[in-house]
């Protein structure tokens, strides 16, 4: 017996506009003019969860979402992953653990 593909969710106009409190007009002129990807389905557009896990991503702080190259006065990459690994106090024991943990 074959299994289905898992589809992602969908939401509609109307579901996208209250999750981020704006009008369903403005969503659709936002899918018109291409900034909110969209299936159209007939006369109806239908928003990808990605789509909304994307535009929620975006609420993060820039530090939440990665280097600190966001900062007013950016940082190189690596200077900065060394001075988050000089401030963590675990043991590489310990932070391999709790890394394992999260998943």
């Amino acid at each position: 017996m074959q299994q289905q593909a898992p589809y992602p969710e969908v939401y509609t106009v109307e579901e996208f506009a209250k999750l981020f409190k704006l009008s369903p007009e403005a969503v659709r002129t936002f899918i018109r003019k291409g900034e909110i990807p969209a299936i159209r389905i007939g006369h109806q557009y239908r928003i990808p969860q990605d789509i909304v896990d994307r535009y929620f991503a975006q609420t993060l702080s820039p530090e939440e979402r990665g280097f600190a190259m966001w900062r007013r006065k950016p940082v190189a990459s690596l200077t900065y992953v060394n001075k988050s690994r000089d401030r963590d106090r675990r043991t590489p024991e310990a932070f391999l653990r709790d890394m394992a943990e999260r998943k």
